[in-house]
């Protein structure tokens, strides 16, 4: 039973109510540090105590299972999959929001290409990387193009990956223990250097598990890992022993007499036998573990082999279901048959409740990933880059990166056309020209054009002007809050006076 302690009722207000200066430091410790490091509560394995070796690690996970690397590409593929694009709303900043598409090339930029140094799939691809190794840190650098924003000039951001080899510890504040950078070894350890956050992009995989460390989806399998690595060494050692079975050498005496005798005609002694002997023992040990080598012996004729069973023969079948199992159980874990199945359509296998019900799970799984990889973009790499090319936006006017969920899960107005139409004639759904834009990027409709009249405008004409219209009245009284559109027939562009 744990201990109780008994305070006065005085000092337990202290404790439950609100404290009359409000404090700047949080109450405790976020974490059992012992000597600078993590206690070694949080680990019981040496090859995932330190971020250098739990990296090694994943990399040779990755390297030598065919299960490993397919759930790997299979869980960011999908993710990858998904279609980015750039939240906006009625008070987003119409300048910031393009420019956002161009740096990441999204939108209207999506075919020819953003101003980062690598793509959004390529992008994407490195941050997901987190859920492998259990955290990623990307590097910021800044260019400035006089070109960009009509001739107003941005700074173009360029994330470079630092792989998690190369992570050796953490710098915090001292009282809040608050992440403040990363230190890396480079140039196999010789020497150090600092990733502050201020430039760094720093995703972090279930923190809640495994504090700046996160927490690696591969954690879970290790054992079985290890286990079919061991399977598959022991079935290679079994079969290459029993593709040279045990066999029994023998020493001829008349025709090694007769060849020891030679020019000086001297009878062998007991110690050429035993010299001739341990010559045929070396042979034969040198070619059993000699990998390199040849595997063919030449002997002389005096010498004699046996095989010594030869009616055994080897049965891989105990080591393979082995390995088979482990296997499974990876595969089972790392959800690589949900994600497989997780499907409906022409190819799909199974009971059609089983696939649909994998199929949410699946789709729920990369929503998920998606939001987490976006949440910790806008707010580290894209709210930096907002501070210096607009930083006179307010909370409301700064644009974000979002995603497109009916690319993951099919829509209401997809999968029931006829009910959704129906909403919208009995007018029980209004359609905006927000809902508008959303439905033609997900069916891969180009964006409308300038002055194409929207859903308010059709109906306005259907019901005989704008003001028969209940949107045209709520315009007619606050005219200020209506959609603002360029003019067509005023293109001119003037200087502001100098101040």
């Amino acid at each position: 039973m744990s201990i109780l302690y008994k305070v006065a009722a005085e000092r337990a207000r202290e404790y439950l109510e609100l404290p009359e200066e409000l404090p700047t430091r949080p109450a405790g410790s976020l974490a059992t540090l012992t000597g600078g490091r993590l206690g070694v509560e949080w680990e019981h394995n040496t090859e995932w105590r330190s971020p250098r070796r739990r990296a090694n690690l994943v990399s040779k996970m990755l390297r030598t299972s065919p299960i490993l690397a397919l759930s790997e590409e299979l869980i960011t593929g999908r993710v990858t999959s998904v279609r980015l694009t750039v939240k906006k709303t009625d008070q987003t900043s119409e300048a910031a929001a393009e420019a956002l598409e161009q740096w990441l090339g999204l939108g209207k930029y999506e075919d020819a290409g953003g101003q980062m140094n690598m793509t959004p799939d390529e992008l994407i691809r490195h941050l997901m990387s987190a859920r492998i190794y259990g955290h990623c840190a990307m590097s910021e650098s800044w260019r400035y193009d006089e070109n960009a924003n009509g001739g107003a000039g941005l700074y173009w951001c360029d994330l470079h990956r630092r792989r998690q080899e190369s992570y050796h510890s953490y710098l915090v504040e001292a009282d809040t223990q608050k992440l403040v950078g990363i230190c890396q070894n480079v140039a196999f350890g010789s020497t150090q250097t600092v990733l502050p956050m201020r430039e760094t992009l720093f995703l972090v995989h279930r923190p809640d598990l495994g504090w700046f460390d996160g927490r690696s989806v591969f954690r879970s399998i290790f054992g079985h890992w290890r286990s079919q690595q061991i399977a598959y060494r022991l079935l290679d050692l079994a079969a290459n022993r029993y593709a040279m079975p045990p066999s029994q050498g023998q020493l001829v005496l008349d025709r090694f007499v007769q060849y020891a005798n030679g020019a000086t005609g001297a009878q062998p002694t007991r110690e050429d036998f035993s010299a001739e002997l341990a010559d045929m023992a070396q042979k034969l040990t040198g070619l059993d573990v000699e990998s390199s080598g040849s595997s063919h012996l030449l002997y002389p004729d005096y010498w004699k082999f046996d095989q010594r069973s030869q009616g055994h023969s080897f049965d891989p079948s105990k080591l393979i279901a082995t390995a088979s199992h482990h296997e499974r159980v990876m595969a089972e874990v790392l959800a690589v048959a949900w994600i497989l199945q997780g499907r409906s359509g022409p190819g799909a296998s199974g009971s059609r409740s089983m696939v649909e019900t994998q199929q949410v799970v699946a789709d729920d799984a990369v929503i998920d990933c998606t939001q987490w990889v976006l949440n910790a973009l806008n707010k580290q790499t894209v709210s930096r880059w907002l501070d210096v090319n607009f930083p006179g936006l307010s909370l409301e006017e700064r644009p974000i990166v979002s995603f497109e969920r009916g690319s993951i899960k099919t829509p209401f107005w997809m999968s029931s056309p006829k009910s959704f139409a129906d909403f919208v004639s009995a007018q029980i759904l209004t359609i905006s020209p927000q809902d508008e834009a959303a439905i033609r990027a997900a069916s891969d409709l180009p964006p409308m054009p300038d002055g194409t009249p929207d859903a308010l405008d059709r109906r306005a004409t259907r019901a005989g002007g704008r003001l028969n219209t209940p949107e045209g009245q709520r315009e007619a009284d606050r005219p200020g809050e209506s959609r603002r559109k360029p003019n067509a027939f005023v293109q001119r562009s003037e200087e502001a006076e100098e101040e």
